[in-house]
Protein backbone atom coordinates (compact mmCIF):
# COMPACT_ATOMS: atom_id res chain seq x y z
CA UNK A 1 0.00 0.00 0.00
CA UNK A 2 1.05 3.55 -1.23
CA UNK A 3 1.71 6.25 1.75
CA UNK A 4 0.35 9.56 1.53
CA UNK A 5 2.83 12.00 1.99
CA UNK A 6 0.19 14.75 3.49
CA UNK A 7 2.21 17.92 2.95
CA UNK A 8 3.21 16.87 -0.88
CA UNK A 9 -0.66 15.92 -1.70
CA UNK A 10 -2.37 19.25 -0.25
CA UNK A 11 0.29 21.59 -1.99
CA UNK A 12 0.46 19.98 -5.14
CA UNK A 13 -3.44 20.10 -5.22
CA UNK A 14 -3.63 23.41 -4.82
CA UNK A 15 -0.70 24.17 -7.14
CA UNK A 16 -2.51 22.47 -9.68
CA UNK A 17 -5.67 24.52 -9.46
CA UNK A 18 -3.59 27.46 -9.20
CA UNK A 19 -2.02 26.12 -12.42
CA UNK A 20 -5.42 25.42 -14.30
CA UNK A 21 -7.03 28.42 -13.50
CA UNK A 22 -4.74 30.44 -14.49
CA UNK A 23 -4.27 28.94 -18.01
CA UNK A 24 -8.22 28.74 -18.09
CA UNK A 25 -8.83 32.34 -16.43
CA UNK A 26 -6.08 34.58 -17.05
CA UNK A 27 -4.60 32.98 -20.34
CA UNK A 28 -1.18 31.79 -18.23
CA UNK A 29 -0.11 35.65 -17.42
CA UNK A 30 0.21 35.05 -13.72
CA UNK A 31 3.29 34.64 -12.14
CA UNK A 32 3.71 31.58 -9.83
CA UNK A 33 3.34 32.29 -6.42
CA UNK A 34 3.56 30.57 -2.91
CA UNK A 35 0.35 29.30 -1.40
CA UNK A 36 0.11 28.71 2.57
CA UNK A 37 -2.70 27.84 4.62
CA UNK A 38 -3.78 30.45 6.86
CA UNK A 39 -6.28 30.34 9.77
CA UNK A 40 -6.98 34.20 9.63
CA UNK A 41 -9.89 35.20 11.48
CA UNK A 42 -13.27 35.88 9.88
CA UNK A 43 -11.81 34.96 6.51
CA UNK A 44 -11.29 32.23 3.55
CA UNK A 45 -8.46 33.54 2.26
CA UNK A 46 -5.97 36.21 1.52
CA UNK A 47 -3.53 37.55 -0.85
CA UNK A 48 -0.15 39.59 0.16
CA UNK A 49 1.84 40.87 -2.99
CA UNK A 50 5.92 40.36 -2.50
CA UNK A 51 5.57 39.04 1.34
CA UNK A 52 8.23 35.92 0.23
CA UNK A 53 11.85 36.55 -0.69
CA UNK A 54 14.59 33.76 -1.23
CA UNK A 55 17.03 34.17 1.66
CA UNK A 56 19.62 36.13 -1.32
CA UNK A 57 16.74 37.83 -2.05
CA UNK A 58 17.10 37.59 -5.75
CA UNK A 59 13.69 35.86 -6.09
CA UNK A 60 10.33 37.76 -4.69
CA UNK A 61 7.08 36.22 -4.78
CA UNK A 62 3.40 36.82 -3.63
CA UNK A 63 1.85 34.65 -1.37
CA UNK A 64 -1.94 33.71 -1.52
CA UNK A 65 -3.34 32.18 1.50
CA UNK A 66 -6.59 29.75 2.11
CA UNK A 67 -8.58 28.99 5.75
CA UNK A 68 -8.46 25.11 5.98
CA UNK A 69 -10.94 25.85 8.76
CA UNK A 70 -13.66 26.36 6.37
CA UNK A 71 -12.90 23.35 3.55
CA UNK A 72 -15.02 20.66 4.83
CA UNK A 73 -17.91 22.63 5.60
CA UNK A 74 -17.82 24.25 2.00
CA UNK A 75 -17.96 22.12 -1.51
CA UNK A 76 -14.65 22.27 -3.79
CA UNK A 77 -15.99 24.67 -6.21
CA UNK A 78 -16.81 27.03 -3.14
CA UNK A 79 -13.27 26.98 -1.88
CA UNK A 80 -11.72 27.58 -5.46
CA UNK A 81 -13.34 30.17 -5.99
CA UNK A 82 -11.24 31.61 -3.18
CA UNK A 83 -8.62 30.90 -4.25
CA UNK A 84 -9.41 32.00 -7.95
CA UNK A 85 -10.61 35.01 -6.13
CA UNK A 86 -7.70 35.88 -4.35
CA UNK A 87 -5.71 35.42 -7.78
CA UNK A 88 -8.14 38.30 -8.87
CA UNK A 89 -6.30 40.51 -6.57
CA UNK A 90 -2.15 38.89 -7.72
CA UNK A 91 -3.60 39.86 -11.34
CA UNK A 92 -4.11 43.51 -10.28
CA UNK A 93 -1.04 43.78 -8.66
CA UNK A 94 0.61 42.98 -11.28
CA UNK A 95 -1.37 43.75 -14.05
CA UNK A 96 -3.59 46.97 -12.69
CA UNK A 97 -4.00 49.54 -10.77
CA UNK A 98 -4.56 48.76 -6.92
CA UNK A 99 -6.50 50.70 -4.18
CA UNK A 100 -4.81 51.84 -0.71
CA UNK A 101 -4.66 48.05 1.97
CA UNK A 102 -7.39 45.70 1.66
CA UNK A 103 -10.05 48.10 -0.67
CA UNK A 104 -11.44 46.10 -3.80
CA UNK A 105 -11.75 48.61 -6.37
CA UNK A 106 -13.92 48.71 -9.10
CA UNK A 107 -11.24 47.52 -11.67
CA UNK A 108 -10.90 43.98 -8.86
CA UNK A 109 -14.86 44.23 -9.46
CA UNK A 110 -14.62 44.20 -13.26
CA UNK A 111 -12.00 41.68 -13.54
CA UNK A 112 -14.02 39.60 -11.14
CA UNK A 113 -17.15 39.38 -13.36
CA UNK A 114 -15.40 38.71 -16.38
CA UNK A 115 -13.98 35.35 -14.73
CA UNK A 116 -17.53 34.27 -13.63
CA UNK A 117 -17.39 35.47 -9.53
CA UNK A 118 -19.70 38.10 -9.24
CA UNK A 119 -18.10 40.44 -6.24
CA UNK A 120 -20.61 41.40 -3.43
CA UNK A 121 -20.07 42.48 0.19
CA UNK A 122 -22.43 40.17 1.37
CA UNK A 123 -21.57 36.88 -0.72
CA UNK A 124 -25.43 37.40 -2.14
CA UNK A 125 -27.05 38.57 -5.56
CA UNK A 126 -27.61 42.63 -5.19
CA UNK A 127 -24.61 43.29 -2.57
CA UNK A 128 -22.18 45.84 -2.99
CA UNK A 129 -19.55 44.95 -5.62
CA UNK A 130 -16.58 47.20 -4.22
CA UNK A 131 -15.35 47.79 -0.50
CA UNK A 132 -12.97 47.07 2.45
CA UNK A 133 -14.34 43.72 3.23
CA UNK A 134 -15.55 41.77 0.08
CA UNK A 135 -16.62 38.65 -0.74
CA UNK A 136 -18.33 37.00 -4.06
CA UNK A 137 -20.92 34.23 -5.54
CA UNK A 138 -20.26 31.94 -8.65
CA UNK A 139 -22.38 33.09 -11.69
CA UNK A 140 -23.94 30.05 -12.88
CA UNK A 141 -23.08 29.92 -16.28
CA UNK A 142 -20.43 32.31 -15.95
CA UNK A 143 -16.32 31.06 -16.86
CA UNK A 144 -15.18 30.07 -13.37
CA UNK A 145 -18.40 27.80 -13.10
CA UNK A 146 -17.55 26.44 -16.70
CA UNK A 147 -13.73 25.28 -15.87
CA UNK A 148 -14.51 24.48 -12.91
CA UNK A 149 -16.70 22.13 -13.36
CA UNK A 150 -14.77 20.30 -15.80
CA UNK A 151 -11.45 20.16 -12.90
CA UNK A 152 -13.88 18.48 -10.71
CA UNK A 153 -14.96 15.89 -13.25
CA UNK A 154 -11.23 15.24 -14.00
CA UNK A 155 -11.19 14.02 -10.40
CA UNK A 156 -9.87 16.88 -8.60
CA UNK A 157 -10.09 17.06 -4.67
CA UNK A 158 -8.62 18.94 -1.63
CA UNK A 159 -6.83 15.45 -0.16
CA UNK A 160 -7.32 16.49 3.33
CA UNK A 161 -9.63 19.07 4.96
CA UNK A 162 -9.53 20.52 8.70
CA UNK A 163 -11.22 18.10 11.46
CA UNK A 164 -10.42 19.83 14.36
CA UNK A 165 -13.43 22.23 14.78
CA UNK A 166 -15.42 19.42 15.41
CA UNK A 167 -13.02 17.73 17.91
CA UNK A 168 -12.49 21.12 19.62
CA UNK A 169 -16.37 20.94 19.93
CA UNK A 170 -16.42 17.98 21.43
CA UNK A 171 -13.93 18.63 23.82
CA UNK A 172 -15.43 22.51 24.52
CA UNK A 173 -18.90 20.05 25.51
CA UNK A 174 -16.66 18.31 27.92
CA UNK A 175 -15.69 21.40 29.54
CA UNK A 176 -18.51 23.25 29.84
CA UNK A 177 -19.07 25.11 32.62
CA UNK A 178 -22.10 26.23 34.50
CA UNK A 179 -22.57 30.05 36.26
CA UNK A 180 -23.95 30.00 39.73
CA UNK A 181 -25.23 33.17 41.29
CA UNK A 182 -26.16 33.64 44.59
CA UNK A 183 -29.49 34.79 44.76
CA UNK A 184 -28.63 37.02 48.61
CA UNK A 185 -25.56 38.89 47.42
CA UNK A 186 -25.08 38.27 43.29
CA UNK A 187 -21.64 37.01 43.64
CA UNK A 188 -21.32 33.96 41.36
CA UNK A 189 -19.50 31.28 40.60
CA UNK A 190 -18.57 28.87 37.57
CA UNK A 191 -18.28 24.88 37.95
CA UNK A 192 -19.67 21.91 36.34
CA UNK A 193 -23.30 21.53 36.05
CA UNK A 194 -23.85 18.91 38.73
CA UNK A 195 -22.23 20.81 41.32
CA UNK A 196 -24.03 21.69 44.91
CA UNK A 197 -22.24 25.70 45.86
CA UNK A 198 -22.78 27.50 48.38
CA UNK A 199 -22.24 31.30 48.98
CA UNK A 200 -19.51 31.36 51.82
CA UNK A 201 -20.59 34.89 52.86
CA UNK A 202 -24.66 34.04 53.35
CA UNK A 203 -24.27 30.33 53.59
CA UNK A 204 -26.87 29.59 50.55
CA UNK A 205 -27.60 27.60 48.25
CA UNK A 206 -26.19 29.50 44.51
CA UNK A 207 -28.64 29.06 41.83
CA UNK A 208 -27.31 27.80 38.35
Amino acid sequence: MNKINPTASQYEAMNEAYSFFNKALFAGKLPDCLITLQRKASTYGYFAGGRFGTSDGLTITDEIALNPSHFKNRTASEVLSTLVHEMAHLWQHHFGETSRGGYHNKEWAVKMREIGLIPSDTGQPCGKSTGQRMSHYIKDDGNFATHCALLLKEGFELPFVELWDEAKASKSKVKNKTKFVCDCCGAAAWGKPELRVICAECDEVMLA
